[in-house]
Order: C-alpha cells, then structure tokens, then sequence
C-alpha cells in the first residue's frame, strides 16, 4: 500500500508539474501578444485575470466554445440588468466587465488548443454585435425610468453612435480593400493602387531636421512621449472597455450620493458628460481621418504583405 500510495502521489505531482509548464506558456504567449495589441485595461487587468480563468477552464476540461459560451451569456445578463436603475447598472457594467474578461479567455484556449480558426473570429463579432447592441437599449431605457426624462435616451443614443462610428473606424481599410479595390472597374482599381504609391512615397520621404542647438531632439521625443501617452489613454476611455468600466464608477457614484445626500442623478449627469466626449471624439477623428494619409498608408502595408 506504501509503495501504491508513493507512485501515486508522484503521478500527481508530475500532473500537477505538467499543467503549470502549460499554464506558464500559455501566459508567455499572451503576454508576447500585448506587445503588438495591448492597452490599459488589457496590461493591468484583463490579461492578468483572463489568464488566470484561462487556466481554470483548461483544469475543467473545458475548451473555447464554453468560454465563448460564458461571453455571450454574461454579456446578455449585463445588458438586461440595465434596465433596473443604478443599482442594475453597477451589476450589469460588473457582467459587462466578466463579458470582456472571456473575450480573452476563448482566444487563450483557443490558442492553447492550436484551433484558433477564421469560424471562432466571425462567432467572437457576432458576439460582440448582438451583446453592444443589446446593451445601449436596455440601458436607454432604464435611464429613463430612473429619471422619467429623455435627454438621457438621447445621450445613451450618441454614445451608440460613437460606438458603431469607432467600430466603422476600426474596420475600415479592411473595408475599403473587400471593395473598393477588390470589386471595383478595374480602371479604378489600378487608379486607387498608383495613388496609394503616390502617397508611400510622400509619406517615407526624409524631411529637414532643425537641430541647431542640440536639444530638438530630446525635446520633440518628449513631445511624441506626451502625444502617445495621450492617444493611449483616449484610445482606452473610448474603446467599449473603457465604457463599461466609467459607466461602472458613474453608477457607483451614483449609489454613494443618493446613500450620503439623498440627491441622485450622477449616472445621468456621466452619462451626458460621456455623449458630449463622444460627439467631440466623433467630429475629431472625421477631421483627423480625412485629412491624414492614415488609412492610405495601412492600406499600402497590408496590400505589401499580402502580395509577399
């Protein structure tokens, strides 16, 4: 029994041995992963935590679909509980929060697993879609029961706007190269490709560096330090994450002040702060977008690298 007992126990400890060298190269792969994609909410908490379920899933025996399953289940749940007021705000923005964390979690596995496929991203947007659009109406709606006004249902309406626009944004040329280049007269499509070229070759040309007294240089990389910064924490705040988690604090203020003061309202008064950041957002990246060589540019790398 002795001798039974000790093999065992060594058995469960080679097991034991086995899934934490796989639990640590699953964290090696997704952590080389956030160098190329990563953000705030991904560095400090989504990764972190994700990994960790990550790993509880792959213990149970459970693969991509169930935790693709968990998304889309937690994401409905927080969608519906916005209708109930604040304090159905603070538990739906919680779901909502749990819904993104499994967003990474059926990735990790699927990764893990070596079936990462074309199916589970087309089954990861239809995720998304059904989930974003769920959410906006059943909070609109709570709004207004909470307040019994309307500006709130037509500021939740333009933080959906804002929504599909940063989506539209995203996407866009890999729209434009699904259509305009792919399916357009091919007369258009050669003159579409020899104006991207144009516009490479102004974007790459070497410009005058005005470097006379020896600091422009230091000075212009702590100007592009600000900038990125910047951009970083805009990018953040207006991504869906971002959202969830303001609109998270935004009813817990809410609750706080109605507890202390008895005077409520603060998820509307976010609410609205929120619709008016997303209307400059809107009218900002629309100015920034036409104006820049952005999408041009990207368009040029991604035509490059599928013609290698």
């Amino acid at each position: 029994m002795g001798l039974f007992k000790w093999f065992a126990n060594r058995k469960e400890r080679t097991l034991t041995m086995d899934k934490n060298n796989e639990f640590q190269t699953l964290k090696a792969r997704e952590w080389s992963l956030f160098a190329e994609r990563g953000d705030y909410f991904t560095r400090w908490f989504g990764l972190p935590v994700s990994l960790r379920i990550s790993n509880l899933y792959l213990n149970l025996g459970l693969n991509e679909n169930h935790a693709s399953a968990s998304m889309f289940i937690t994401g409905l749940i927080g969608a519906a509980l916005m209708i109930f007021g604040p304090w159905g705000i603070l538990l739906g923005a919680s779901f909502l929060v749990v819904h993104h964390l499994f967003d990474y979690v059926d990735g990790q596995i699927a990764r893990h697993n070596g079936r990462a496929s074309v199916n589970g991203a087309v089954l990861d947007r239809w995720n998304h879609f059904l989930v974003e659009s769920a959410t906006f109406p059943c909070l609109a709606f709570g709004l207004y029961l909470d307040s019994g006004q309307v500006w709130p249902w037509i500021a939740v309406w333009i933080l959906y706007i804002w929504n599909r626009f940063r989506v539209l944004l995203a996407q866009l040329p890999a729209n434009i190269m699904s259509e305009e280049l792919s399916r357009y007269p091919l007369l258009e499509r050669e003159m579409m490709r020899a104006n991207l070229s144009k516009v490479l070759k102004q974007s790459v040309s070497p410009k005058p560096v005005n470097n006379e007294n020896g600091d422009g240089g230091e000075h212009k990389e702590t100007r592009s330090g600000i900038r990125s910064y910047i951009s970083r924490f805009r990018v953040a705040s207006t991504s869906y994450n971002g959202f969830t988690i303001l609109l998270w604090f935004g009813a817990a203020l809410d609750l706080i002040t109605e507890h202390f003061f008895s005077k409520g309202g603060a998820i509307e008064t976010v609410i609205l702060i929120l619709a008016v950041y997303s209307v400059l957002n809107i009218i900002d990246y629309s100015w920034t977008y036409i104006r820049s060589d952005r999408v041009a540019i990207e368009l040029t790398a991604r035509l490059k690298s599928f013609a290698k």
